[in-house]
C-alpha cells in the first residue's frame, strides 16, 4: 500500500511539473511535444501526458478509473514546470517542479520532488 501511495504521489508531482514547463528552452520544449506513457510494473498504475507545442496539454492518471487534468507546462534548465488548470483539485498558483532528461528520443525520465524516477515512453 505504501508503494501505491508513493507512486501516486510521484505521478501527481510529475503532472504538476509538466504543466509549468511550457516557457523554457525551445529545444527541450519541442522534444517534449507528444504523448508520453508510464506504467508501474508492480502496481499497474499509470499516467499519460499529452504535451502540445503551445505549452498546454493533459495528464491522465490511470489508477483504477482514469482521471484527466488540463495543464500548462514549461521546460527550463532541465526542469519541467507544470500547472494544472480548470479543475477543482489544484490551484492554478501551484507549480510542480520536476527534473527531466531524455534517455533517447523516445524515452523521457522524470525525477519528482520525492526522488522517484519514472520512465515515460513516447507513443
Amino acid at each position: 500500500m505504501k508503494r501505491v501511495v508513493s507512486t501516486l504521489a510521484a505521478l501527481l508531482a510529475v503532472v504538476m511539473v509538466l504543466s509549468v514547463a511550457g516557457c523554457g528552452s525551445k529545444k527541450a520544449e519541442n522534444s517534449l511535444v507528444g504523448t508520453w506513457e508510464y506504467t508501474d510494473k508492480e502496481t499497474g498504475i499509470g499516467a499519460v501526458y499529452v504535451l502540445n507545442q503551445d505549452g498546454t496539454g493533459t495528464y491522465t492518471l490511470k489508477a483504477g478509473e482514469e482521471v484527466t487534468y488540463e495543464l500548462k507546462y514549461e521546460a527550463k534548465d532541465g526542469h519541467l514546470l507544470v500547472t494544472y488548470v480548470n479543475n477543482d483539485t489544484f490551484s492554478e498558483d501551484d507549480v510542480f517542479d520536476n527534473e527531466f532528461s531524455f534517455q533517447d528520443a523516445n524515452t523521457l525520465i522524470i525525477k519528482d520532488s520525492f526522488g522517484e524516477e519514472m520512465t515515460f515512453v513516447k507513443k
